[in-house]
């Protein structure tokens, strides 16, 4: 079986997903941290390692100005949820935060014919972490 950047690229995707879903149905503590900031905590970071992705799509000719612009605001939301917001409220800018990392990458994605398995990966993956984010948020509200 040969593996391809694809296949590894696909399997990690899915693996960067298994932290929201382990966090949303873990006890509110483990080892003594509480999983709902540590599930936020992980967010912004994985936001802003894809908002990192645009930033590096744009540089080798796969973005515009409005995708450079996008990358560093989006990752600058990403932080601002850590430290300007109630958990809910950080929460729920977080998943629109996903919503509008997906949009970005609609934008440098649907012109490539190459890259549409990538596209459809994104939309999944972007579902399951959404209902994630669905979980964590009733867990903290209810």
């Amino acid at each position: 079986m040969t593996v391809t950047p694809r296949t590894i690229s696909t399997l990690l995707t899915y693996c960067g997903a298994l932290p929201f879903w382990l966090l949303a149905f873990a006890p509110s503590t483990v080892l003594g941290f509480e999983t709902a900031p540590a599930f936020l905590s992980y967010g912004a970071v994985i936001a802003s390692f894809m908002a990192g992705a645009l930033w590096g799509s744009a540089q080798t000719g796969r973005g515009d100005l409005v995708i450079i612009v996008a990358s560093n605001v989006l990752a600058l939301i990403a932080f601002a949820t850590l430290v300007a917001s109630p958990l809910p409220i950080a929460l729920l800018v977080q998943v629109l935060l996903f919503a509008l990392l997906l949009i970005a990458d609609h934008r440098t994605l649907s012109t490539d014919p190459s890259r549409q398995w990538y596209w459809k990966l994104r939309i999944r993956v972007t579902a399951l972490v959404a209902l994630a984010y669905g979980v964590m948020l009733f867990r903290y509200v209810f």
